[in-house]
C-alpha cells in the first residue's frame, strides 16, 4: 500500500522550458524555431542531470557549471559564448524562474493528497535556487520541511539510490510503501527503483529516444494525466 509520494522537483513539478525559453528569446541575438529551442531546451536539461554531480563534488564551481550547461545546450549553433553573455542569460533565466507556477491542476491534487499521504521532494541541485523555485511555487503548503530532500544538503544526489533509502527512513516508511514521481527515465525511474521504490515516469516531453533501464509502474504523458493517476490514488487509499 502506498503511504508516500515524492517528486522530482524541476520539469516535473513545473514546466521548466517556458522560463529557460524566455530567458533565451530575451539574451540571444539569432531567431531560433520552435523546434530548435525544444532541441536547445532538451540539451541544456540533460546537461543539468548528468553533470551536476560535479559541482556537489566540488570539482567545478557553481558560476562554471552554468556557463558549461548554456555553452553545451547551444553547441550545435556554432556561436561564440563568451562567458558574459552566459553570466546575462543566467541572470534572465534565474529572473524567469521567479514566475514559475505548478503545472494546471496540481495544486489542487497537491492539497487532497496532503491529507491522505506523506508528501516529499527528492531534487538534485544547488540549495539556495531549489530552495527558492520550491517557495515561489509555495510548496510549503503541501510538504513538510523536513521531507524536502535537495542533493547539495544532502551531500548525496541521484542517481545514488540512498538518497531514496535516506528519505525513507527518516519518514519511517517501507521501500515499496513510497512511490517517486520524475521525469528523467534514468536519473530518477533507474535509481528509485534500485531503491525498492515504486516509479511513475511523467513522460511530458514524449521523449521516446530515452527509456529507462527499468520499467516504471506507470508512464504519464501529460499534467492532465498525472493529476487523474493521483486523484485515482487518493480514491484507492480512501476507499481501504
Amino acid at each position: 500500500m502506498i503511504k508516500a509520494i515524492i517528486f522530482d522537483l524541476d520539469d516535473t513539478l513545473y514546466d521548466q522550458k517556458s522560463p529557460f525559453t524566455a530567458a533565451l528569446t530575451k539574451t540571444f541575438n539569432q531567431a531560433l524555431s520552435s523546434t530548435e529551442l525544444a532541441q536547445i531546451f532538451n540539451r541544456f536539461h540533460d546537461f543539468n542531470d548528468r553533470t551536476f554531480n560535479q559541482v556537489t563534488d566540488t570539482t567545478m564551481t557553481l558560476e562554471a557549471w552554468q556557463t558549461a550547461r548554456i555553452r553545451h545546450a547551444l553547441a550545435p549553433s556554432k556561436v561564440h559564448i563568451s562567458t558574459d553573455w552566459a553570466i546575462q542569460f543566467e541572470m534572465a533565466y534565474q529572473q524567469e524562474l521567479n514566475q514559475i507556477c505548478l503545472f494546471d491542476g496540481l495544486s489542487a491534487t497537491l492539497t487532497k493528497l496532503s491529507h491522505a499521504f506523506k508528501i516529499g521532494i527528492i531534487t538534485n541541485g544547488p540549495a539556495p535556487i531549489q530552495h527558492q523555485k520550491l517557495h515561489q511555487l509555495q510548496i510549503e503548503h503541501f510538504v513538510h520541511p523536513d521531507n524536502i530532500f535537495i542533493s547539495e544538503e544532502l551531500g548525496i544526489a541521484k542517481p545514488d539510490p540512498s538518497i531514496f533509502t535516506t528519505w525513507a527512513h527518516q519518514v519511517g516508511i517501507k521501500a515499496n510503501e513510497a512511490v517517486y514521481v520524475g521525469d528523467n527515465a534514468a536519473l530518477d525511474m533507474t535509481s528509485a527503483k534500485h531503491a525498492g521504490w515504486q516509479t511513475f515516469w511523467f513522460n511530458h516531453r514524449r521523449n521516446d529516444q530515452v527509456t529507462p533501464s527499468v520499467i516504471p509502474d506507470q508512464i504519464i504523458q501529460s499534467p492532465a494525466e498525472l493529476n487523474e493517476l493521483l486523484l485515482a490514488l487518493l480514491q484507492a487509499a480512501s476507499a481501504s
